[in-house]
């Protein structure tokens, strides 16, 4: 199952953003004041959830805060969580895992299946949305070669090959990760993975999520690409892996993880990374979280994953 981490903390992020908002407007307000009350803010559900072929239905529900909730979390583990498909024939039920988790117990997506998903909870408005799988892309061939960058320092340089279907708008993210065997030291059977940290010049990637890592300031933990420039044809997409050489005399494994995305996780990834390069810029302008749940905040999304294995 794709596993992606996706930042719950945005609505904590918000009460202080609302908060300096507040005390901006009694600062700087000499013609009305006015009285606020947290009672005049109704909180609403928050979904996230990134659904993908062959994958167990998953998500997570939360609630957004006032800026007077000082509660330890907020996530719901009352709700009910149902999928429909476009005949509004129940699909499944997710159940409660933990901390606001919830998953089903044997239905999977189909790819190409548009799905609706509704979340009840006590005490909120209802929410809904709907989304489906786009078709699967495949990664036609990888090519990888140790090297050095300007500072003399180990690199690997990566090579990906895939076909873009023709006519149709597609949205991509691509990520490298390591696999560390944790039963070789005795750890159980587990397996720990991580992404690796990337550099890409390619003119078509998203630049929103960039940072500087060890000198470079084209870093990134992810890629995000739209064909709007190469659409129908075989592309080719070249990165190279910044901290090699903490990995190199390692005996790992690790995966390229080509995912084509719904636009609205696209969206929602690309507007989320420009909020939080602006949360803590005082001079930036708001940012508006992309959503599409009715009624509520988050996304609700699909996606295909195709992931080609690499031996370091």
């Amino acid at each position: 199952m794709f596993l992606i981490k996706l930042n719950f903390n945005i609505m904590k992020k918000m009460k202080h953003i609302l908060f300096s908002i507040s005390v901006l407007s009694i600062l700087f307000s000499c013609t009305k004041q006015i009285d606020f009350t947290a009672d005049q803010i109704q909180e609403k559900i928050v979904v996230n959830s990134l659904f993908t072929e062959d994958s167990l239905w998953n998500a997570h529900i939360s609630h957004s805060r006032s800026v007077l909730d000082n509660s330890p979390h907020n996530f719901l583990d009352n709700a009910t969580v149902s999928v429909f498909d476009e005949s509004n024939n129940l699909v499944t039920t997710l159940d409660h895992v933990s901390d606001g988790f919830y998953q089903s117990s044997s239905a999977t997506p189909i790819a190409n299946e548009t799905y609706r998903l509704e979340v009840d909870a006590p005490g909120y408005s209802s929410v809904s949305a709907s989304n489906a799988i786009p078709t699967q892309v495949p990664i036609v061939n990888v090519d990888t070669v140790s090297s050095f960058n300007s500072e003399g320092d180990p690199i690997l340089l990566v090579s990906m090959n895939f076909t873009d279907p023709p006519g149709v708008s597609n949205y991509y993210m691509i990520e490298m990760q390591y696999i560390y065997d944790m039963s070789q030291w005795g750890w159980g059977e587990d397996e720990e993975r991580g992404r690796l940290e990337i550099s890409c010049s390619d003119p078509n990637i998203e630049t929103v999520n960039s940072f500087s890592f060890l000198g470079e300031d084209n870093a990134y933990n992810y890629l995000l690409l739209k064909d709007d420039q190469f659409d129908g044809q075989n592309y080719t997409l070249e990165f190279y892996v910044i901290n090699w050489a903490e990995f190199k005399d390692e005996d790992l494994e690790g995966e390229i993880r080509l995912m084509n995305t719904s636009e609205e996780f696209y969206n929602y990834r690309k507007s989320y990374e420009i909020y939080e390069n602006a949360i803590n810029n005082p001079f930036s302008q708001p940012v508006q979280v992309f959503s599409n749940i009715v009624g509520g905040m988050g996304v609700f999304a699909g996606g295909t994953l195709n992931v080609w294995p690499v031996i370091f």
